[in-house]
Parts: C-alpha cells; structure tokens; sequence
C-alpha cells in the first residue's frame, strides 16, 4: 500500500522477505507472545516508517492507562523476515502492524485473529478507511483495522498555477483538463515543469495512475487479485492521457527517477503539479515560491479517486490477552487518537468522520478517504513494487512507447502470471 515512493534495493527486499513470510508462517509452536490478561504489557511491532504516529499513540496509552503497551519499531526492509521468523515459532507480539498491500498474506496465513465481532460493533465502522478493511477481509470475517493512512492526490503549487492563469480552487475534472494546465505552467519558462513524473518505479505508478483507472470506472485487477485487467479501456485511455503528458512537454520526466526525491524537487518552488501521498504536507513547507493545494485525482474523463496505502494493525494469532489488546486497538480508532494526536502530528486520520485540523487540505484529503481503494492480491508487492516484477516494463513500455494500448494489451498476461505464481 506502501504505497510511497519505493527504492530499488528495498523492494527488491522486500520481496525476499514476502518469501520468508510466506515459508515460515505455516508452522506452530510453543507458547505465544506475553500478555496474559494480567496486566503485563502488550507488545506491539511496527515498520519504521509509521515510528512517529505508533508511538505517539503508544505513549499517550501508556500515560493514562494500568496495562502498559511495549512498542518495538522494526526497520520496514527487515519487517516480514522477523514476523515470519517469529509465526515459525507462534511467539508473534499481541499487536502486529503490516504494510496494507501484505495484509493479504497475513489473513491467508492464519497471523491475525478474527475480530469481526468487535470491528461491527464499533458505532464508526462505516467512516473507516474501506480499503484498509476490505483487504484486511476474508469470508465475511475482519481481521485488521486502519492504524495509518498514506493516500494519493495532485498536489499543487498555488503560485506556479496563478501565474499561470490557473484558478487553483477549481477541481482539474479529467486528465486533458489536467494535462491543459500543466502545459500553461510549463510555458512560464524553461525552468519550469507543469506536471512532475517520476517513472522508474511501478509501486510509485500505480499508486498514483490507478485512481484514474477507478475514476473512469474501470479496476486495475480482478477482486480476488489474480489477473491484471490493465489492458482494459478505462486503462487504455488513463496509460493514452499519461502518455501524451510525457511526450507534449507539460510533463519532462527523468526515466531513473523512483519518486524518492519527489517531495525535495517539488519545494523548489518550480513544479506545478505532482501525484503523491500526504507525506507531502509534512515534507514540503509553504513558501514565498510555494503554496501548496490539494484535489482529488481525476480519470480520463472525470471522475475522481485515491489509493488508499499505509499501514493496518491487527491481533496476532500468538496473543493471549486479547481483550487488553483491543482496548488498545479501539482507543487508537477513536477521537482523542485520531483527532487530537494525529492531528497534533499533521497526519490524516483513518476515519472520515473525524477533523483534525484546522488546515483546509487536510480536510481536503479526509474527503475523498471514503472514495479510496485498496487494491487486493496475495502478491501485489512482487508484482508492482518490486522493480525485477514484471508492471515496470509494462508501464514504461506504455508511457513511453508509441502505442500505450498495444504495449498493455502485450504486457497484461506477465502481470497475471506474476499474480498467480505460486
């Protein structure tokens, strides 16, 4: 879901360590993690990337409450290595985040307990990120909630776009609409680039062109997440808009750029668009060249969407005091967490009912969370994010080639094949 900008060498581990996962989660063993419902703390794993907002969450628990939570933060690369290691040995932490995309593989694999019951009874379930929960799914029974949210939209330089004779509050309602104003941006000089592309990692590209596919009423893979439908119309026409944005000048891009330097290149005051996370807000600080906006990502032809990434948290399977780690887990959905801690750390919440802060594109981007997807499949990692998967080629062949539908149409059953391999 990760859905942020990926580096080739930790995809590339990451998709070892999926392997890891995969061999050694199947097995029991000895007694299971600590908390007992006596009291003793409850341990919780989370990757490194969510480090600030975990343990906000966990020291403002901890401050008020008996029964302490344990926090340990693993480095995401080393992430699914240590949860496999440790299924292996049924010695998991009480709490367990994971990367939304590989919660798949921890509901096939047995990791999560069903909390169902609990989830249904929550009067806020329906404001819940809903792909967080559908992937966090299976056979009618939940086994994960939202724990962060990381999701795609346009970013704007409100500068860039008034000099340009753009009114910046007025929504972009298709991808020609959007490419026509990249290239007034680009006309303002030769320093200047209407629509930031980076096109060196598929994890980075899908997160931000699948929302197009969505808007268009198309879907980028089957709901069970075994066959890629990329070369489907609805992809055609978003792969055709993208296409023609990186050969007609509003959108110059770098073919070795992963996105990693996406948030530094935008502060620099001369982009006027780019596709990224929320990250942004908290990367790139308003300026005298700077002002950034924010809008819902448009289809082909209208629409709108967002990809839905971050992390969720479920109750490990080794747990033993399950009751104390959903006091947690509840408390961490409700609005002292999600309204005044996230908030004090300028993160969206996981919930669309809930404001937490006074800056408008926070708000902006809390209101398309209920448009958000998700998209399902055991093994979108290795397909997408890691960079020897098979969607780069496909990508780059369609962004760049001279033919976007013929290179999708050729492409697709690699991505399928990847889908499926066992």
């Amino acid at each position: 879901m990760m859905i942020r900008s990926i580096r080739k060498a930790a995809a590339a581990g990451a998709a070892i360590a999926a392997g890891a996962l995969l061999l050694s989660a199947c097995s029991g063993g000895s007694s299971g993690d600590s908390g007992s419902g006596s009291g003793e703390p409850i341990t919780m794993w989370t990757r490194d990337v969510t480090a600030t907002q975990s343990q906000a969450l966990v020291d403002a628990w901890n401050s008020s409450h008996d029964q302490k939570v344990k926090l340990t933060v693993v480095p995401a690369a080393n992430y699914l290595q240590k949860v496999g290691v440790a299924a292996g040995a049924n010695d998991l932490p009480c709490l367990m985040a994971s990367d939304v995309v590989y919660a798949p593989n921890f509901v096939q694999k047995g990791l999560w307990n069903d909390i169902s019951d609990k989830v249904d009874s929550l009067s806020f379930k329906d404001a819940l990120a809903p792909g967080h929960l559908e992937v966090s799914s299976k056979d009618g029974k939940t086994y994960a909630v939202p724990h962060t949210l990381a999701i795609s939209a346009i970013f704007q330089n409100d500068v860039l776009l008034e000099k340009a004779g753009i009114d910046p509050t007025a929504p972009v309602k298709s991808l020609a609409e959007f490419d026509a104003n990249a290239q007034k941006v680009a006309a303002l000089g030769s320093d200047k680039v209407g629509f930031l592309f980076p096109s060196d990692s598929a994890g980075t590209l899908s997160f931000t062109m699948f929302p197009s596919i969505w808007a268009g009423g198309g879907e980028a893979l089957s709901k069970d997440g075994t066959k890629s439908l990329l070369d489907s119309d609805e992809s055609i026409a978003t792969f055709a808009a993208y296409n023609k944005m990186a050969k007609d000048g509003s959108a110059p891009t770098s073919k070795t750029a992963t996105g990693a330097t996406r948030n530094d290149v935008f502060a620099k005051g001369n982009v006027g668009y780019v596709l990224a996370s929320n990250a942004v807000l908290q990367g790139v600080s308003d300026s005298d060249s700077v002002k950034i906006g924010v809008q819902a990502i448009p289809g082909a032809e209208g629409g709108s969407a967002t990809f839905l990434g971050g992390d969720v948290m479920g109750i490990s399977s080794s747990c033993k005091d399950v009751d104390g780690a959903w006091d947690f887990l509840k408390w961490s959905l409700g609005k002292e967490a999600q309204g005044d801690i996230y908030g004090k750390l300028n993160q969206l919440p996981v919930r669309s009912d809930i404001q937490n802060s006074d800056d408008p594109r926070i708000q902006a981007l809390v209101d398309i969370i209920k448009d958000g997807r998700t998209p399902y499949s055991l093994r979108y990692a290795e397909t997408f994010n890691d960079p020897q998967g098979p969607a780069l080629k496909v990508f780059r062949d369609a962004l760049f080639g001279d033919d976007p539908a013929a290179a999708l149409k050729a492409g697709n059953q690699s991505i399928t094949d990847s889908l499926n391999q066992q």
